[in-house]
C-alpha cells in the first residue's frame, strides 16, 4: 500500500440515493493504513471491492444518522461471526453510538467485533497511529455531528459529514488538500429548518478554508448535478469535481 495519502468514495449518496449509490462511506489510505470515514447502507459491500474489511485499521462516525451508521450492523456480523472473526475493529464516534447499535440488535457479538471509542465533545485530535492524525470539530447537523480531518506525511483531506453553514468546518479544513463537502441540494435552496449545505455554501467553506479542491458530494437524486458544479465553481476559484464511487483521488 503506498504512503501517499488518497481517499476513495465508497459510497456517495445521501438519506436516499440514485440507482447504484451506497450511503456515506469514504477509504482514506495513508502511510500503509485505511481508514473508513462513515458506513452507511450498501458501504460494506462496496468496500469488499477494494479491501478486505477486517483489514481496516479503523471506522470514524461522523454522527448517528443511519445514512453514516447503518452498516455497521452488517460489519459487526462481518467481524464477529464471519471473515473477521478474530479480530477487533477500531470504531470512534459519538458518544451513544453503542448503545444506538445495540437497541437494533441486543448485545451480542458487538464486544467480539469492534473497540468503541467516543469523540471528545466541541472536538480534539486522535492518534490513529503510523503517523496518521485525525482531527475532528463539531458542526451543526444533529448533535453531535464531527466534521473529520486527515493528515499525514504533509498532507490533508477533510470530510465535512453532514452540516449546515458554520465557521467550524473552514477553520478544521484550514490550507487542506482535498476538501471533501455535502450538497444535499444540489444548487437549490436549503429549508431553513434543515442543517444541509447547497453547492454553493459548500464551495464558500472551501474558498474561506483556502482548500486546494473541492470534491462535491452526498447529494439528493432530483437535483441537478451540473447545476450544482456551476453553482460551485461561481464561488471557489479551485478545482471541484463530483465525488464519484470507486474512483480514488489523491490529496
Amino acid at each position: 500500500m503506498s504512503n501517499a495519502l488518497t481517499l476513495v468514495p465508497v459510497g456517495v449518496g445521501a438519506a436516499y440515493s440514485r440507482p447504484g449509490e451506497a450511503q456515506s462511506a469514504y477509504l482514506v489510505r495513508a502511510a500503509g493504513r485505511a481508514f473508513c470515514l462513515d458506513m452507511g447502507a450498501g458501504a460494506l459491500n462496496r468496500l469488499q471491492d477494494l479491501m478486505r474489511p477486517e483489514d481496516l485499521d479503523a471506522v470514524v462516525i461522523t454522527h448517528l444518522h443511519p445514512d453514516h451508521c447503518a452498516d455497521l450492523l452488517s460489519l459487526r456480523v462481518y467481524m464477529a461471526w464471519g471473515p473477521g472473526a478474530g479480530r477487533r475493529m477500531r470504531v470512534l464516534g459519538p458518544p451513544g453510538l453503542h448503545d444506538l447499535l445495540v437497541g437494533f440488535t441486543g448485545p451480542e457479538g458487538w464486544g467480539e467485533a469492534f473497540d468503541f471509542e467516543a469523540l471528545e465533545a466541541g472536538g480534539g485530535e486522535v492518534d490513529l497511529g503510523g503517523g496518521v492524525v485525525l482531527r475532528h470539530a463539531e458542526v451543526p447537523h444533529l448533535p453531535p455531528t464531527h466534521a473529520l480531518r486527515v493528515d499525514a506525511g504533509g498532507q490533508s483531506v477533510c470530510y465535512g459529514a453532514d452540516c449546515g453553514p458554520n465557521d467550524a468546518l473552514p477553520a478544521l479544513a484550514s490550507g487542506c488538500d482535498l476538501f471533501v463537502a455535502e450538497c444535499s441540494f444540489g444548487a437549490g435552496s436549503v429549508p431553513s429548518t434543515v442543517p444541509h449545505l447547497n453547492a454553493r455554501e459548500a464551495a464558500v467553506m472551501a474558498a474561506a478554508a483556502g482548500a486546494r479542491r473541492l470534491l462535491l458530494t452526498h447529494c439528493y437524486p432530483e437535483h441537478d448535478r451540473d447545476a450544482a458544479l456551476h453553482a460551485a465553481r461561481e464561488a471557489y476559484e479551485g478545482p471541484v469535481a463530483w465525488a464519484r464511487q470507486g474512483e480514488a483521488v489523491a490529496a
